[in-house]
């Protein structure tokens, strides 16, 4: 699994748009990376008609929200060093 590609986000726990790659088979876009009232980080698929349009078992809803975090932690340190 890898990501694609990550798009910060300035909203209300939305930290960032995230498009993986499961395998060389699957691709997920526009997954969206929110901080909960909790404080937990997790993944979440898109909407379309009001449905999610995916569901994830937690241990790769887990792998996913993880990569995205440490996209998210890379992508937040190249522009803070620019």
């Amino acid at each position: 699994m890898r990501i694609l590609s990550i798009r910060l986000l300035d909203g209300p726990g939305a930290l960032a748009r995230v498009d993986v790659e499961l395998s060389e088979h699957v691709r997920l876009y526009s997954l969206l990376l929110k901080k909960n009232q909790d404080g937990k980080i997790r993944i979440h698929a898109p909407h379309s008609c009001g449905k999610h349009v995916a569901t994830f078992h937690p241990v790769i809803a887990k792998e996913i929200t993880d990569a995205a975090i440490a996209a998210l932690r890379e992508a937040t340190a190249n522009d803070s060093g620019r």
